[in-house]
Order: structure tokens, then C-alpha cells, then sequence
């Protein structure tokens, strides 16, 4: 009886065929997935973005509304600040608000010479992509619930590290109203103030650009 010459399986062309369809199946198949990984990963970013950008809006609208107005310049030393102390500038990405002391209860220390509640004040202030927060306790109130703060490589226990208010900061611009809603460049002048807030992150080499801004009326005058 002749052999059975007749062999199962691929032939070589088949192969050939076989593996270049799946090559191309995997091929799309991953350019799916990878475009569905970066359409998420945008998205994320973009809400984690937005996220930070609404809570630093609103901390900073509570500041300035509960604060006893703007600053141009601190009047409070700060032995860390820039050559010629703080000054409030768009240019330089810094405001300095003016915030009632406070005890550790929640009141108010007065000044018994003005009758006033004693100032501390707020600096914040941009930092390559960074937006940090300086304290400037002041040192006349009494049972202050707040303590100057420094720059991280110079924190210590009496001297808390900046608080770091978020990153990927393009820019952050205090626009200032008098009464006549007409901007001004005096803060002392300042009863509203509008904040433009631009953030940018770059993902897979496209950058995400956000944009937001609040308009907050000064609210007390101490």
C-alpha cells in the first residue's frame, strides 16, 4: 500500500499571509488602544486641572473677602523676601493680602492703640510653574494662630515650609477695581479684584491649556 505523502498544516505562503494579517490586526489594535490611552489620559488631566484650578479659586476668593483688603508692599519684615520686600505686581506674579490675627479659638487679637483687629498678611507668589503661599505673622498680636513661614530649605519648627497652592501655573494675573469699577494700580485703592488664572501641562507632547477666572469684591475694611 503506497505511503500517505499528504501532509496536514500551512504551507509557506500561508504563513506568510497569516502572519502579515496578524501583524496588521495587532498593528491597529494597539493604535487603538494607544489613542484610547491618550484620550483618557487628556481627559484626566484636564478634570484633575480643572479640580485645582476651582479649589485654588475659591481659598483665594474666601482670603480676599474675609481679608482687611490688598497690599502693595508688606508691612511686615520678612527676612526671606526678595531684595526691597514684597510688592504686589502683575509682572512679578505676586498679591499680598491683609488677613485679621486670630487666636487659636478663631478670634479676633485687637490692637488696643487702634481698636482694630491686628494684620497678618498673605503673600503669594509664583515660582517657575509653582504657586506658593507666604505667611507674615504679625509679631504685635498676641496668641497668633499663625507663625511666618520661609522658603522649604529653610523651614524649621518655628518657621513652617511655604505652602505650595498648585502647580503648572502659566500665569495668574490680579486684576485691580476701584469704586468706579475702573482698574487700578494702587491696591490701597482696590475694592474688587478679578483673578486670571492660566494653567498649562504637557502630555504625550501636546500641551493642555486652561483658563479661569473669578471677580471677588472686598468686603471688609478692618
Amino acid at each position: 500500500m503506497p505511503a500517505n505523502t499528504k501532509q496536514s498544516g500551512y504551507t509557506i505562503p500561508e504563513l506568510i499571509v497569516s502572519i502579515t494579517l496578524l501583524g496588521i490586526i495587532s498593528v491597529s489594535i494597539l493604535a487603538i488602544f494607544m489613542n484610547y490611552f491618550v484620550v483618557i489620559t487628556r481627559n484626566n488631566t484636564i478634570v484633575d486641572m480643572t479640580t485645582d484650578a476651582q479649589n485654588l479659586l475659591r481659598s483665594t476668593v474666601e482670603e480676599l473677602r474675609y481679608g482687611a483688603g490688598v497690599r502693595q508692599t508688606n508691612s511686615i519684615s520678612d527676612a526671606n523676601g526678595p531684595g526691597g520686600g514684597w510688592n504686589t505686581s502683575n509682572s512679578d506674579f505676586v498679591i499680598i493680602i491683609a488677613m485679621p490675627a486670630t487666636d487659636a479659638s478663631g478670634n479676633y487679637i485687637i490692637d488696643s492703640l487702634t481698636g482694630s483687629p491686628y494684620n497678618n498678611e498673605f503673600v503669594y507668589f509664583k515660582s517657575g510653574t509653582i504657586l506658593y503661599k507666604r505667611t507674615l505673622a504679625n509679631t504685635g498680636a498676641v496668641g497668633n494662630s499663625e507663625k511666618t513661614s520661609c522658603p522649604s530649605a529653610s523651614a524649621s519648627t518655628t518657621c513652617p515650609a511655604d505652602t505650595k497652592l498648585i502647580e503648572n501655573v502659566s500665569n495668574m494675573i490680579f486684576t485691580l477695581y476701584d469704586q468706579d469699577d475702573i482698574s487700578t494700580a494702587n491696591a490701597l485703592l482696590a475694592r474688587s479684584v478679578k483673578i486670571d488664572l492660566t494653567m498649562q501641562r504637557d502630555t504625550f507632547g501636546d500641551p493642555l491649556v486652561l483658563n479661569n477666572n473669578i471677580r471677588v469684591t472686598l468686603r471688609n475694611t478692618f
